[in-house]
């Protein structure tokens, strides 16, 4: 179920096909907060008179002013204000972290997302931030009861497919926001149309298929298109930052994985426990994974169903791309490569012990 745009004129007759309808109509509570920005030096001292002053400089009635939109998930009729004067209120306790000029061209962007579990705290924090009038939302998944840690959605979306409860998020958020949704996961018959058709700025890599992991780095460099990615890492995140918009010579994966290795995931066809160990030493780094992850992955299979991951480290990650991808659109300065954000280094007092750094290198020799 798509959501509808309707006009003035048909209000009612929406009304009347649908009697037990909720409408949320409170464009007083935007004007006001409008006018706050316009003036904010009056902020604390504005008056009724001068409210509904600026308010009749918007318009006669407030009805024919913004849009309507129909929810039918929610058999929920809202009425926005029009796409400029929303897009100031989302934003403006953004300024002056984000300036006006900066929040234009970051809400003028194209963000194409690929996998909706850490990827949807990554939508989350985008939509947030004002950042892409239009994203390409991509995952061939439905949601299960244990994606709800990593993505916010009510229980009642089990079953749903992904992309459509993100998709439904963010337009309850902001409705004048492209949707391309994708819900087949990205494949070789789709790369290269995702990626050209919808005039991609950056890419955002949160899939699980390593094969297809490469081929769209491979894509990306022929486009010249940057990629991020993030994996959660126990309560951590590892961010990778590729920039083939200014390096298209760089290998994937900034060269961090031989190519027989790459060669042979291609190729496909490698048996779950070295494909394990491939991801552990390659994609990861053996350096980079904290000790309560090292001792979950020997359990998987035994006592665990699938390896742990944490909402707060995707919640982490969501806002480390997030980051990474203003400064990419506004061409501000960014360290390339792979970066651990690690609450674990920063305020575990025992991360820094000698018994702790020997675990941690007794468990890496275990895995090589």
């Amino acid at each position: 179920m798509d959501l509808q745009k309707i006009e003035t004129e048909n209000l009612e007759n929406l009304k009347s096909q649908h009697p037990e309808l909720a409408i949320d109509d409170r464009i007083d509570l935007a004007v006001d907060e409008l006018f706050d920005i316009a003036f904010p030096v009056k902020k604390d001292s504005k008056t009724e008179a001068e409210v509904k002053e600026y308010q009749a400089s918007l318009f006669d009635n407030p009805g024919d002013w913004g849009e309507w939109f129909y929810y039918p998930w929610l058999n929920r009729l809202v009425h926005f204000p029009p796409k400029d004067q929303l897009r100031a209120l989302r934003t403006s306790r953004n300024r002056n972290l984000i300036n006006v000029e900066e929040q234009a061209k970051l809400y003028d962007s194209t963000i194409l997302i690929i996998g909706m579990s850490v990827g949807s705290n990554v939508v989350e924090a985008l939509v947030g931030q004002g950042i892409g009038s239009k994203l390409v939302l991509v995952d061939m998944d439905t949601l299960e009861p244990s994606n709800l840690n990593r993505i916010r959605s009510p229980y009642h979306h089990i079953g749903l497919h992904k992309v459509e409860a993100v998709s439904r998020k963010v337009w309850e958020i902001d409705p004048y926001i492209e949707i391309v949704a994708e819900n087949n996961g990205l494949s070789d018959d789709n790369i290269g149309r995702l990626i050209h058709d919808n005039q991609v700025d950056v890419i955002v890599d949160e899939m699980d298929d390593l094969r297809m992991k490469i081929l769209l780095r491979e894509a990306a460099k022929g486009a010249g298109l940057p990629v991020v990615m993030a994996a959660d890492d126990g309560d951590g995140a590892l961010i990778d930052i590729e920039r083939y918009d200014l390096r298209p010579e760089t290998p994937v994966f900034m060269g961090q994985i031989p190519e027989d290795i790459l060669e042979k995931i291609k190729a496909g066809g490698i048996p779950r426990a070295e494909l394990g160990r491939m991801i552990g030493q390659y994609f990861v780094g053996l350096e980079n994974i904290p000790a309560r992850m090292f001792e979950s992955l020997a359990e998987v299979g035994k006592t665990l169903p699938s390896w742990p991951q944490l909402g707060g480290a995707a919640t982490l990650a969501g806002v480390s791309l997030a980051y990474a991808i203003r400064r990419i659109i506004l061409g501000n300065p960014l360290k390339e490569g792979r970066t651990l954000v690690s609450l674990e280094e920063k305020l575990d007092a025992d991360f820094g012990s000698p018994e702790h750094q020997a675990k941690l290198e007794q468990y890496r020799q275990m895995m090589k």
